[in-house]
């Protein structure tokens, strides 16, 4: 079978993602550097309004980042229903700045019929500087495409 999603994605390697529906995604505006159906990787520029009063990345836009990674990731597995989030672990370990470039990896960990876990790591240059882990769980809402 083949797998649109995954197509898709992989059609915007090294350049922003356009393609998402999503309007938080677009105000992301993170380019896809890899994509396979286990894993995709994203970077984003740090701008002015992603960052708090300290001029470093907001922790909500970590998780924001984190979290649109993470339903990429989903999405492009091909299942026939939608798996909201139900929980979203975050750690902070270091700063990012406004100029920084940082890259969001997703790895699959298990995908079960009920239950998907995902886990995710920020990095600057090579550097850690956030990791999530996230459950999504079956809903009844189908996906269309």
């Amino acid at each position: 079978m083949e797998n649109n999603r995954l197509q898709l994605l992989q059609s915007f390697i090294g350049k922003p993602f356009s393609g998402s529906p999503s309007p938080y995604a677009k105000w992301l505006n993170g380019t896809v550097l890899a994509v396979d159906e286990n894993s995709v990787e994203f970077e984003f520029e740090v701008r002015k309004e992603m960052t708090n009063p300290a001029g470093t990345l907001h922790g909500g836009v970590i998780c924001g980042m984190f979290d649109d990674c993470i339903g990429v990731n989903f999405m492009i597995l091909g299942t026939e229903y939608f798996f909201p989030t139900i929980n979203l672990n975050v750690e902070f370990f270091s700063p990012a700045k406004e100029g920084d470039t940082v890259l969001v990896k997703t790895t699959v960990v298990k995908k079960g019929k009920s239950v998907i876990n995902v886990k995710a790591d920020m990095f600057l240059s090579k550097k850690m500087i956030a990791s999530a882990t996230s459950n999504l769980v079956v809903s009844q809402i189908k996906i269309n495409g």
